[in-house]
């Protein structure tokens, strides 16, 4: 299970943000949700073979096509909680870079590992003017009960973006939060960032 919520993590919150129809379907996040899941999975089944020969190009499509739509600061201020507070601009910087990378290679090693498990889309519970909302997904398994995937999504001025992720209700915020916090209680902030840029370049055989 551990695998499978670390895969579903991954490929969640790539499929929310890749480029989107205009009109209803970028308005809608439900219906970008599932726009997205299909424009995604086509990709892969497309690129299959080269990336299976050279796994380190999903992360160049990542980088490409997916971060322009998280909010990593608002995400990175989260997972910091009250540490972020007592940080400087450069640490919060440096913080940003590598926790994305951190991000980038979890979402590369899951969206390599998906098995086309059938996804359900639950209609949304939400109002027009609402600003931020949770889209529901789940996951179904063979002969058990689904995986539930929430979407926290705000409404920016640049459109949808994702700030949270909750996977049969456990928080990906709230669990980074908790490693980290106990990190930085031991070794302080900027060794976290270094341990950090360490395990991603650890990751990349770097």
């Amino acid at each position: 299970m551990k695998s499978l919520r670390s895969l579903v993590a991954g490929l969640a919150c790539l499929l929310l943000l890749l480029p989107v129809t205009a009109g209803a379907v970028a308005d809608n996040p439900r219906e970008l949700v599932i726009d997205t899941t299909e424009k995604t999975l086509a990709k892969i089944r497309e690129q299959r073979e080269a990336l299976d020969a050279n796994p380190r190009m999903v992360d160049q499509i990542i980088i490409d096509i997916v971060l322009p739509h998280f909010d990593f600061v608002a995400m990175s201020r989260a997972v910091l909680g009250k540490h972020w507070r007592r940080t400087n601009a450069g640490q919060q910087e440096r913080f940003v870079l590598e926790f994305r990378n951190l991000l980038v290679r979890t979402y590369a090693t899951a969206l390599l590992e998906y098995t086309e498990e059938p996804i359900d889309y639950p209609p949304l519970i939400a109002n027009p003017t609402d600003t931020d909302v949770t889209v529901r997904t789940e996951i179904e398994q063979p002969g058990g009960l689904g995986i539930p995937i929430n979407y926290r999504m705000e409404r920016l001025d640049d459109g949808w973006m994702v700030y949270d992720i909750t996977i049969d209700g456990l928080s990906l915020i709230s669990n980074y939060r908790n490693t980290f916090n106990n990190e930085i209680r031991k070794v302080g902030i900027d060794q976290l960032i270094e341990n950090i840029k360490q395990r991603n370049a650890d990751a990349h055989g770097g």
